[in-house]
């Protein structure tokens, strides 16, 4: 039983190639292969990764922005790298370095809504990573997944002048409709470009995929049969209920698309409905401080 795809699991290498013409992907940038192997390294210690980091004033910054947010912060404010790595731990750490790594290779001459776009993504990752340990759920690449899913729409917004007012409309559609209003405005959609920046630098498959079909339907019922396992369906679920934390942070403001999806997300990740709720209502009450 499929039930009714946004598109194909696969892009055929014509529309590949249309789109490469029009997109420009930077390429894989160097210090990424040395995080990653810093992220997947047994033996890692806390003063190297310290190191790599204190010696960058920008990749500091974020660090330190990010263990000060109020999400993670216990009591008072950190200072300094060593602490806030600490805090924060390494795979976190790495995550998020290697989301700024992304951002500053995909952002060229700014429009004003890219920085609005990459605040978003790095609160949207730490509440993921918030989320999975308070329910317990193991999500190797959750926070990773929840700063790289949306990586089309820095490049939308760099390659479309008038796609600041794309996002406000998808902001408002519901999941079913977001790829349909970029592709009718634009061509393409930022799922489409987002699954070539993995491909391009070289993410796993599996990672890939699961960017491509984030808003296929039938990603959160596993009798749909989707190139995607278990727990990329769970990552992509757990990015999902961040996302609507997200959106509802401000009184009164919708999720367009959460009350058709949420039982679906939910039932996926194994969480009670009434315990995501007072789960979100405290996280509304901490981002509020």
């Amino acid at each position: 039983m499929h039930m009714g795809s946004t598109h194909d699991s696969t892009i055929s290498s014509a529309e590949c190639e249309k789109l490469l013409k029009n997109l420009v992907i930077p390429p894989r940038p160097l210090v990424l292969d040395t995080l990653m192997a810093m992220r997947n390294d047994p033996n890692i210690n806390l003063q190297k990764v310290v190191t790599v980091i204190a010696s960058d004033l920008a990749l500091s910054a974020t660090i330190l922005k990010a263990a000060n947010s109020p999400i993670i912060k216990r009591g008072k404010r950190i200072s300094s790298v060593s602490q806030a790595v600490s805090l924060l731990g390494i795979k976190n750490v790495v995550n998020l370095v290697s989301g700024l790594v992304l951002r500053t290779r995909l952002t060229g001459k700014a429009p004003a809504g890219i920085e609005v776009f990459w605040e978003r993504a790095m609160l949207i990752s730490l509440i993921c990573t918030e989320l999975a340990q308070h329910f317990g759920l193991s999500s190797e690449d959750g926070a990773s997944y929840a700063l790289f899913h949306n990586s089309g729409i820095a490049l939308m917004l760099m390659r479309y002048p008038h796609y600041e007012r794309t996002l406000e409309l998808i902001e408002m559609a519901s999941d079913d409709r977001v790829s349909k209003v970029e592709t009718e405005l634009h061509g393409t959609s930022h799922d489409i470009v987002g699954y070539l920046v993995g491909l391009a630098w070289n993410m796993p498959e599996p990672f890939c995929q699961a960017i491509l079909l984030q808003y296929d339907p039938g990603v959160f019922d596993t009798r749909v049969n989707l190139p995607l396992d278990h727990d990329a369906r769970q990552t992509i679920a757990l990015t999902r209920a961040a996302t609507n934390v997200w959106r509802t942070l401000t009184p009164g403001k919708r999720d367009a698309g959460w009350d058709a999806l949420s039982a679906a997300v939910l039932g996926l990740l194994g969480i009670d409905p009434a315990e995501f709720e007072d789960w979100r209502d405290r996280m509304h009450a901490q981002l509020a401080v």
